[in-house]
């Protein structure tokens, strides 16, 4: 169990490096591109909240697919929170 937990920290690690050294890289061309006059336009925040829609989705219809009443009930609470 040990050496679990101590890979998971470590793939942990990993990602936040890359996700830093990422944003670090993003900063510069960003810098870059409005120094030369261009605004570079950000998709990633539309990327990532695709991905959650598409994730979301995929979990009711699998859900939905062995149990149709939790379907049902989870479309009613989510028309109910959009009118809201």
């Amino acid at each position: 169990m040990a050496a679990v937990t101590q890979l998971e920290h470590q793939i942990a690690r990993q990602l936040l490096q890359r996700r830093e050294a990422g944003s670090e890289q993003q900063d510069g061309t960003r810098q870059r591109s409005t120094q030369q006059g261009s605004v570079g336009v950000d998709i990633t925040p539309w990327a990532d909240r695709l991905i959650g829609i598409l994730a979301v989705t995929t979990g009711l219809l699998l859900v939905g697919s062995y149990l149709e009443e939790l379907l049902w009930a989870a479309v009613a609470a989510t028309t109910v929170i959009t009118l809201r």
